[in-house]
Formats: structure tokens, C-alpha cells, sequence
């Protein structure tokens, strides 16, 4: 596990929790804490199972029982963050993941600037498609064209965050010369592509600075970085998984992961931070003296 850095998946943290638990994932040595997004999940009971799309992954594979339903509490996991970000100084705060297709790329760039600006340049934004139809159907969003959307607004970002008076000409957003401050601290803010396919190892080969979920799809990314003549820049790698014992993280990170996100909570948890620290102690985390 020597250099492998820790990140804490916080989804399922009670809100009335969430700045404890970060506070102490920061004291206990985990690199980064990660929240992420649903934002409008059907209350039919099937809408998982009987839903085509969301059905089969790539390789054959099929999803697991999703472990939420329509009513589970989530977080803007931007203003989470912002909240995280005031009460805590070196812990990165990671979106894994958006879906920028749900929203316009200027609107997204404001938010996403001040969350870094604010917490002094320590935002990791893992970026996805999302695979709930519905999702976009009630945002008023085309599911159709989400994978050009995303990709668009990625480039615009980069417009946005690193030039000084942008403009943008594209099919879904457009804008003369504009005034956008403060930029982010970070420069180039790290995009964390997610995803399940070959579209999704084309889009991080093409344009992201990392590739967070599966890393049964490591190799794939590996390879459609040296096709894109990107095998030697900066790229993290970060997988995804639940609460992993100390071996488990080792073979992440014999499979060439620079980052895995640990989700180490009960289905029924009293005391988050008690289990946090009970879990830290378990793989091996060393507290940060003076906390």
C-alpha cells in the first residue's frame, strides 16, 4: 500500500455528520473525502431492474442491487464540500462524480471555480454521464446528446478556468469575450473522467487528467492515452470500491492505482466517526499529530 493515497467515499454519511466524519478523515491520514451526485432517482420500485439501459455494464457484466433508492438523502456535492472546505486545511475534496451534462457550462464553471478558489486549490472534479434516464428527463435535460454535451463542456471549462477573457463557440453553449473571476486556484483544475465503456476511456484519453471508477479498465485507458500520444503526461488513476481490507488495497495498487476511495459504512451506523476510526485502524492509517 506505500504510496497509495486514501479517499473516503461520503455519499452515505448523514448530513448532520458529514463535517465530523471530514474533520476526521483529515486527522486520521485519508488523502481526500469524495461525494457525488443523484438528483432525481424514480420512486417506481422497479426502476432499476426494468430499466434497459442502466441493465448491462461493458464486458457483459450486470450492475449489483443498487444501495439506494428514490428517498436516500444526497447532498449537493458541491455545497457539501463548501461546507467541508471551511472547517478543514489539507484534506482534497473530490466530486466523483458530476454530471456536467445536466447543467450549462458557464453556470457549472462559477461553481466549480469558487469551490476551488475557496478551498485554496484542493478540488479533484470527477466528471460522468450518469446512467438514470430519468435524471435528465426531469431536469429537462436530452438524454440523447448527453455524451457531446459532456464532452463540450469540458472544453469550454478549460476556456473558461485558463483563459483570460474567454469565448466559446459550440453546439450547446456559445458566448462572446466575458469577464470570469477568480479562476481556479489549481491550474489545470483536474478533471477525473468516470464511466463504464469505450466511450467514457475515449473521453478521459481525450480530456481528462484522470480516470476514476473500474480498474478493470485501467489497461483500455493506459492504452487510449498512448493512442491519443499522452502516455507521458500527468494522469491519475483512482478506483472505486467499499470497505476494503489491507490486501484488497494492495491489489489496487499492483493494478496501477494511484488513489482508491474507500466506502467502509454500515448499512446502520450510530457513530460514523467511530466506525471511520475503527476502519483507519484496521488498514493501517496513521493519525496526523495535532490532529
Amino acid at each position: 500500500m506505500t504510496g497509495l493515497k486514501l479517499g473516503l467515499g461520503i455519499v452515505s454519511v448523514p448530513a448532520e455528520h458529514l463535517v465530523e466524519v471530514c474533520r476526521a478523515a483529515e486527522r486520521l491520514g485519508f488523502e481526500s473525502v469524495w461525494s457525488g451526485e443523484h438528483v432525481a432517482v424514480p420512486v417506481r420500485p422497479d426502476w432499476f431492474e426494468g430499466a434497459e439501459e442502466q441493465k448491462h455494464l461493458a464486458g457483459g457484466r450486470t450492475r449489483a442491487k443498487m444501495p439506494f433508492t428514490a428517498h436516500t438523502p444526497f447532498l449537493d456535492p458541491m455545497v457539501a464540500l463548501a461546507a467541508v472546505a471551511a472547517t478543514t486545511t489539507r484534506i482534497r475534496l473530490g466530486v466523483g462524480i458530476y454530471m456536467l451534462a445536466l447543467r450549462h457550462a458557464v453556470l457549472a464553471g462559477r461553481t466549480i471555480a469558487s469551490l476551488d478558489r475557496l478551498s485554496n486549490g484542493r478540488l479533484d472534479l470527477g466528471v460522468g454521464l450518469g446512467w438514470v434516464s430519468s435524471e435528465y428527463a426531469a431536469t429537462g435535460t436530452d438524454w440523447a446528446s448527453r455524451g457531446r454535451r459532456t464532452d463540450e463542456t469540458i472544453r469550454c471549462l478549460r476556456v473558461l478556468f485558463e483563459e483570460h477573457e474567454p469565448s466559446f463557440s459550440g453546439e450547446f453553449a456559445e458566448f462572446e469575450p466575458i469577464g470570469f473571476d477568480p479562476k481556479p486556484v489549481q491550474s489545470p483544475l483536474p478533471i477525473h473522467i468516470g464511466g463504464d465503456g469505450p466511450r467514457a476511456v475515449r473521453r478521459a484519453a481525450e480530456l481528462g487528467n484522470g480516470w476514476i471508477g473500474g480498474a478493470h479498465l485501467f489497461g483500455p485507458v493506459r492504452e487510449a492515452l498512448k493512442a491519443n500520444g499522452r502516455e507521458h503526461e500527468p494522469f491519475e488513476f483512482t478506483a472505486l470500491t467499499g470497505k476494503a481490507a489491507p490486501e484488497q488495497l494492495d491489489g489496487f495498487a499492483d493494478a496501477g492505482a494511484d488513489r482508491v476511495v474507500v466506502q467502509p459504512w454500515p448499512r446502520d451506523m450510530e457513530d460514523p466517526v467511530d466506525v471511520l476510526e475503527r476502519y483507519a485502524s484496521t488498514i493501517g492509517l496513521q493519525a496526523h499529530a495535532g490532529g
